[in-house]
C-alpha cells in the first residue's frame, strides 16, 4: 500500500488521535484491536492517552503498519469510525459546514510545522472538492469524508465520495 510522508517530524499528534485509531479498528474484532495496541507499544507509543501528545512521525510509522497489516478496505473503514468520535462543534449543522470545519478538526489534534490541511470548496448545491495533504492513506481519507458527509446529511442523502488525484495533495470529488 502506498503511503504519504509526513511533512515533519517533529510534529505532535493528540492521543485522541491515536484512540481513535484504536477504537476504529477495535470495531471489527479484539484481535485487531490487540494487534493495533502492540504495533503502537513496538513504536515507542504504549498505552496512548487520549489528553496526552505524541511523536507524529512514530505515530505514522505505526499507522502504516497497521495499514499495511489490516488493508486498504479496513482503513477506509477506520476513517468511516472517526466523525463519529469527533467533538463537533454545535454550529455545525450541514454537509458543507462539517467539510469546511474539518481542517479546523485537524488542526486541533496535530501541532507542528507543516502538518497538512484539508480544504472544501463547494461547487454546487450538493457536492465540492476537497484537497487533503496530510500523510495518511487515502483509503483513510476516503472513509472520513463520506462519513462526515453522511452524518450531517438528510436521510435521504446518497453520499458520493471519488477520489481524483493521488500524490502529496489528494483530491476527492464529493456529492451528497
Amino acid at each position: 500500500m502506498a503511503h504519504q510522508k509526513a511533512f515533519s517530524t517533529d510534529g505532535e499528534v493528540s492521543g485522541q488521535t491515536v484512540r481513535s485509531v484504536v477504537e476504529g479498528v477495535g470495531q471489527f474484532s479484539t484481535t485487531y484491536k490487540d494487534r493495533a495496541l502492540g504495533i503502537l507499544d513496538d513504536h515507542g507509543l504504549p498505552e496512548p492517552e487520549e489528553d496526552e501528545w505524541y511523536s507524529w512521525g512514530a505515530y505514522i510509522d505505526a499507522f502504516e503498519e497497521l495499514a499495511d497489516t489490516v488493508g486498504p478496505k479496513t482503513v477506509t473503514k477506520i476513517g468511516s469510525e472517526i466523525p463519529g468520535l469527533v467533538d463537533w462543534p454545535p454550529t455545525i449543522d450541514s454537509v458543507e459546514g462539517a467539510l469546511e470545519a474539518l481542517n479546523q478538526q485537524y488542526q486541533n489534534t496535530h501541532r507542528g510545522d507543516e502538518i497538512g490541511y484539508y480544504e472544501f470548496e463547494k461547487t454546487g448545491d450538493r457536492g465540492g472538492v476537497i484537497e487533503c495533504k496530510n500523510p495518511y492513506p487515502s483509503s483513510l481519507d476516503e472513509g472520513l469524508l463520506k462519513a462526515t458527509a453522511e452524518k450531517f446529511s438528510g436521510d435521504d442523502a446518497f453520499v458520493r465520495v471519488e477520489q481524483t488525484s493521488d500524490g502529496e495533495v489528494t483530491t476527492f470529488q464529493i456529492s451528497w
